[in-house]
């Protein structure tokens, strides 16, 4: 499991390939939290490319978007993996968590996220 980051002006995406049990659960978390504090204009976290997700992944998840949402940072889950999105649809954390299939996707809601701040400006 390894995890990357890639940081613009728009957006920081943290990527993580491998499987995400919950051994790695509090590292995630970390790794998250520790981005959000550098208060980035939008959070994406990428899991296309992870073939296992934890049920403490799950809360890692729910926590980091909190903490961003908090901060005011949009903050959006990206993948299309079934092992990711199933157990998020059937937990209905979808509600919850902003879940995109891909990145594409991910920055077309943060520009019309972004028109709509500044319509309301």
């Amino acid at each position: 499991m390894t995890f990357t980051v890639t940081s613009t002006a728009d957006s920081t995406v943290v990527s993580a390939t491998g499987s995400l049990d919950s051994t790695v659960a509090e590292h995630l978390l970390d790794r998250l939290s520790d981005e959000i504090a550098l208060r980035p204009s939008a959070l994406l976290v990428d899991l296309t490319r992870v073939g296992f997700c934890s049920a403490r992944i799950l809360r890692a998840l729910l926590v980091a978007s909190a903490e961003a949402h908090a901060a005011g940072i949009p903050c959006a889950i990206v993948s299309d993996q079934h092992a990711v999105r199933r157990p998020i649809s059937l937990l209905e954390l979808d509600h919850l968590l902003q879940v995109h299939d891909n990145l594409t996707a991910a920055r077309k809601w943060l520009a019309v996220l972004h028109e709509v701040d500044v319509a309301h400006q």
